[in-house]
């Protein structure tokens, strides 16, 4: 009798994690990312958008200069967890904290001015 193998959970995100890095854990990817970048981590399979945390959020990760990580769930709607989304979530976010700038950017996603 052969053993069993076992299912992956991270079928649905392997084309989309050739797109970005991948790190050990969130914390460590906190510490050298900025607002707006995209990763993922080896033990998961959710996709993540580095963000700033806002009043208590910034107390909860104090090593990471009060970022934060938005997660995303492959199959879940909310929030919708394909890449346009999430590309759309961290091009906002890199405009509204000033890692990313450009009048095409500022137009197709609506950053703030």
């Amino acid at each position: 009798m052969k053993p069993k193998k076992k299912k992956s959970k991270k079928g649905k995100l392997k084309a989309q994690r050739s797109r970005m890095p991948v790190y050990d854990t969130i914390q460590k990817a906190l510490e050298k990312t900025v607002p707006g970048r995209i990763f993922t981590t080896d033990g998961a399979d959710r996709t993540y958008v580095t963000s700033k945390g806002r009043g208590s959020q910034k107390s909860q990760v104090p090593t990471s200069g009060g970022r934060i990580a938005k997660g995303f769930t492959p199959g879940s709607s909310t929030p919708a967890a394909g890449w346009s989304s999430i590309k759309a979530h961290s091009v906002r976010t890199a405009l509204k904290y000033g890692t990313a700038s450009g009048k095409r950017l500022k137009k197709t996603y609506k950053g703030k001015k």
